[in-house]
Formats: C-alpha cells, structure tokens, sequence
C-alpha cells in the first residue's frame, strides 16, 4: 500500500527537479492557448520573441539553430497520477505538414531551416553536424527541456520542446499531445490538439 504513496512522492520531486533551469511558467489560466479533459490542463506558447527567448535561454537562444522552442505546461487536478514518459508531441503546421521534436543535445547540431520549410532532413553523411564536447548551449537548452516522467495528482510539470521549424510557421499550426496515462491503470487519456496561434 505504501508503493503508491512512494511513486507519487518520487514524482513530485522529478516535477520539480524541471525547475533547476531557473525558468518558472506563469499560472496556467494565464495562457490562452490551453485545453482541458478531464481533469487535466494542458497550456502551450511558441517562443518566437527574441526579447522572451533572450529572457529563458540568455545567449543559448535555440532559434539560432533554426529551431522553435514551444513551452508545455501541464496542471493535473485529477485526484490520480499521471504517467507522461510515453506522452508523444507534434508540431502540425497550418498546411498539415508534422514535425517530431529534436532531442534537446541535438539541438546545437542542427543546421538551419530554410523560410517555408519545416522538418528537413538531417545531413545523410554520418558524423556530419555533430560535435565531440558537450557545448554551454547544449547544457542550458536541456535544462529547460521538457524532462517529467510523471505528474502527481495536484501538481504541475513543465519543459519545453524543440522543433525544427522554420520562422513563421507558427501561424495556423497547432501541438497534437497524446499517450498521457493514468499512473494506475494505464488508461491513455483522450489526446489534446491546441493552436499555437492563439493569443
């Protein structure tokens, strides 16, 4: 009876762990862009303001990599835990076009995208793009990478994922979130489709 009680602890303290890159998001409500089901808020914003990157990232700013940072919060007022280590993100543009997210230690090495693009494929040449050392940027990107394999219930988890997405993109697209399940059960909650556009 007491493993129960254990996970959720362990999980509120990975939740809060995210905090250790010393980005706090604002209150949830306060994001236009958010939708609700069941009990569950999920809140997200497109990081496209060079004055609000500089304010996150300082000089690791990711768009000097050509890629979009999208902040994901997540408020679980469910009275259960939830399990977000399978929770699958993607990024659809407003001509249906998707785009995975880049792991955060790949986001140095990406090249830049090309205006209208989205997604383009990585160099077919092994090693190319690819460093040895583990670059400041790389450090301060992934600190603030969305990292919570669990939400407890009344808790939060927040983090960003990056996209490989050309500027001005964001107009008309939208974040597809599933595979969000129910710590005990293993039930997958329905998924969340949130426009990024919405302000």
């Amino acid at each position: 009876m007491k493993l129960p009680i254990i996970a959720m602890l362990v999980a509120s303290v990975l939740a809060r762990a995210q905090e250790k890159g010393g980005f706090e998001p604002r209150p949830i409500s306060a994001y236009p862009a958010r939708q609700t089901s069941d009990k569950v808020t999920i809140a997200v914003e497109a990081f496209e303001d060079s004055e609000k990157l500089k304010q996150v990232f300082g000089k690791s700013d990711p768009s000097k990599y050509g890629i979009l940072p999208v902040l994901v919060v997540i408020a679980n007022d469910s009275s259960r835990a939830l399990q977000l280590d399978r929770m699958r993100v993607q990024f659809i543009a407003a001509d249906q076009q998707t785009a995975d997210p880049v792991p955060a230690e790949d986001v140095p090495r990406t090249g830049r995208v090309k205006p209208g693009t989205i997604n383009p494929r990585p160099s077919p040449i092994p090693g190319v793009g690819r460093g040895s050392k583990r670059s400041k940027d790389e450090g301060e990107i992934a600190a603030r990478e969305f990292a919570a394999p669990m939400s407890a219930a009344g808790e939060k988890a927040h983090g960003f994922f990056y996209f490989r997405v050309a500027k001005g993109r964001v107009a008309g697209s939208k974040l597809y979130i599933s595979g969000i399940r129910d710590a005990r059960t293993g039930q997958e909650l329905l998924y969340f489709e949130i426009p990024l556009d919405k302000r």
